[in-house]
């Protein structure tokens, strides 16, 4: 693919077709639930309300990623379209705090029964764009009150034990929650898919909820999609609620391919451009 601050110069290009393709992976700020400072409701509230996402989508990834509140790619079926806004709001975080009862400290960090709003965020080193989104979060949230570490790890390090075992506070993490169209999402939301607890699965956040996990049983024994949309959608709606991550945006990838080139067609339910290459030809 084309990386974003390329976008304008591949446009250009002679001879070239070059589009931004909507792709089903979400850009998230992965929280570990296990962490007794982000089990705090209160702190991912205000955490969320500290994100100046759109200044992100535009100023780091030059306004091609869309917006979104939820793991479910919005040309799906099963996308809620009706779920509460992000907006960015520091104050309102501040205050959210307070409420909750995170007082500041002589040094400008929030405490709360002698301990302090402190946690560190990881992802892949090297990634020059997520650690500038880190950098711009860590100076936001510090001025609420929040102290966010910054340790960066090599990629078969950050995805092995680091992450498919809980052992991040946050992570910046690029997720396909959906096996090709289909909205199962057991994997990743079900108490029962806790590696860290002893469950097989990839749901690191160590995100717990009772509702949820019937939820999923039923959408995934019930066969009619119309009858699957609508709890679906109230999945969607809890995990919104409870921010087991802070949804960021939605990719658009930049692709091209030569313009003498037919048949390329972009599929959202797969991960890879070449599924109908059989249908591919030479003007």
């Amino acid at each position: 693919g084309i990386s974003p601050d390329h976008y304008a110069e591949a446009s250009t290009l002679p001879g070239k077709t070059v589009e931004l393709v909507p792709v089903g992976t979400v850009e998230t700020l992965s929280l570990n639930l296990g962490n007794p400072v982000l089990a705090d409701k209160a702190v991912r509230e205000a955490l969320y309300l500290g994100v100046d996402k759109q200044t992100v989508i535009d100023a780091l990834y030059y306004g091609l990623p869309t917006p979104t509140e939820t793991y479910m790619p919005q040309q799906s079926f099963y996308y809620n379209a009706d779920l509460p806004q992000h907006v960015y709001d520091p104050e309102a975080g501040k205050a959210i705090l307070e409420e909750a009862g995170w007082v500041v400290g002589s040094d400008g960090i929030r405490e709360k029964d002698g301990q302090r709003l402190s946690f560190v965020c990881s992802t892949t080193a090297g990634n020059h764009t997520r650690e500038q989104l880190q950098q711009f979060l860590q100076q936001t949230w510090k001025d609420m009150g929040i102290e966010m570490s910054i340790s960066n790890l090599p990629p078969a390090v950050m995805w092995a034990d680091h992450w498919m075992q809980s052992q991040f506070d946050m992570a910046v993490a690029g997720i396909i929650f959906l096996t090709g169209p289909d909205p199962d999402t057991r994997d990743y939301f079900h108490s029962e898919a806790i590696n860290a607890q002893g469950g097989a699965g990839q749901n690191t956040f160590q995100y717990a909820i009772e509702r949820i996990d019937t939820l999923l049983t039923a959408g995934a024994t019930t066969v009619s999609p119309e009858a699957r949309k609508p709890i679906y959608e109230e999945i969607q709606s809890l995990v919104r609620e409870e921010l087991p991550f802070l949804p960021l945006f939605q990719r658009n990838e930049v692709r091209g391919h030569a313009e003498t080139m037919n048949g390329y067609q972009p599929n959202i339910n797969v991960r890879i451009t070449f599924w109908n290459m059989q249908d591919w030809s030479w003007s």
